[in-house]
């Protein structure tokens, strides 16, 4: 009996991690590394709601950082300003991008630098209640800037 209710939970478990991974795609996710002795980082991806529903990220967690959250860049009084946002509202079948210059996961008071090549796990947390378990690379991260040749 006890074998049959194993396989029931376990059934029920994997049942609800298929209905979650219809319902949103997490896609090239990564985390941005550092050098020694840097406090902070930022996580990046795209995020696809498949749902007829719009959507939202309202959290993030990692054992990474004494804090995470989520944030934006805006432009105020001409200069760019990272403020820290309730939520990332998806749109019903449609895809939002977290990257640089734009929504993003802050990770604030890191434990240890971030070491490329190697993975952070890192949770979402949706406000239709459901939570994804992300394992994010660590990748070096250039600016690229645009330079304008005039000949």
């Amino acid at each position: 009996m006890k074998f049959i209710k194993s396989i029931l939970l376990t059934s029920t478990l994997l049942l609800s991690n298929l209905v979650t991974a219809a319902t949103f795609d997490i896609k090239d996710a990564h985390v941005r590394a550092t050098p020694p002795h840097t406090v902070n980082s930022a996580a990046f991806m795209e995020i696809s709601n498949n749902s007829d529903k719009s959507l939202a990220l309202v959290a993030a967690s990692s054992d990474i950082a004494e804090r995470v959250e989520l944030h934006s860049h805006t432009m105020s009084d001409g200069m760019m300003k990272m403020r820290q946002v309730d939520e990332v509202a998806i749109d019903a079948n449609a895809t939002v991008e977290l990257k640089p210059g734009s929504f993003h996961i802050m990770f604030f008071g890191l434990k240890a630098p971030l070491v490329e090549g190697e993975s952070v796990k890192l949770k979402l947390y949706f406000n239709n209640g459901d939570e994804i378990i992300v394992d994010a690379p660590i990748k070096k991260i250039t600016m690229k800037k645009k330079m304008k040749h005039n000949h």
